[in-house]
């Protein structure tokens, strides 16, 4: 009977010292990269997003999943006329099997939830979005548009989005 409760004992010890350690770790959130999957339905509205930023496909061409990675700039691609406010959205769409889709079909609009310091910037006419261009291995201005939201109080910047790949929203140096 003294070996159950000391056992019992010993495993109510560990438990509690877990539910004290695991809040201290650190969170997903803070990680370099950050990925969450999304099931595509054809002609389905969708709103992929992972944090402050995300895809709006506004009629799905798929059937299919896709990810929305957001990743920490830096110096993969690099950007030395640029900076950045905020991690990078990459998107990208799979069929059933894994492999990738090559072409982007449909209205697809990449966004990005604003800060009040990216607002300002937005509101000097200096913020926009960039793609990352693989032929020209560099950064492209995409035509970017303000879209003001209730329930966001800075608003959003978005853009049309014609390939796939890696967003960001940044200033000129």
């Amino acid at each position: 009977m003294k070996r159950r409760n000391l056992l019992l004992y010993l495993f109510t010890s560990i438990v509690l010292v877990l539910l004290v350690a695991v809040p201290s770790l650190p969170a997903q959130a803070e990680d370099d990269i950050s990925t969450e999957y999304f099931p595509l339905t054809y002609q389905q509205q969708a709103d992929l997003y992972l944090g402050k930023a995300g895809v709006f496909v506004l009629s799905s061409s798929y059937n299919a999943t896709a990810t929305v990675n957001r990743i920490v700039p830096d110096k993969t691609f690099p950007a030395d006329d640029l900076e950045f406010f905020d991690r990078w959205l990459d998107f990208g769409i799979y069929d059933y099997y894994g492999n990738p889709y090559l072409g982007l079909w449909g209205f697809n609009y990449v966004y990005f939830n604003l800060k009040y310091q990216t607002r300002r910037l937005w509101d000097e006419g200096e913020l926009g979005i960039y793609r990352w261009d693989i032929t020209k291995r560099a950064w492209v201005e995409c035509p970017t548009y303000l879209v003001e939201m209730k329930n966001l109080p800075h608003g959003r910047v978005t853009c049309v989005m014609t390939a796939f790949g890696l967003y960001g929203i940044a200033i000129e140096k």
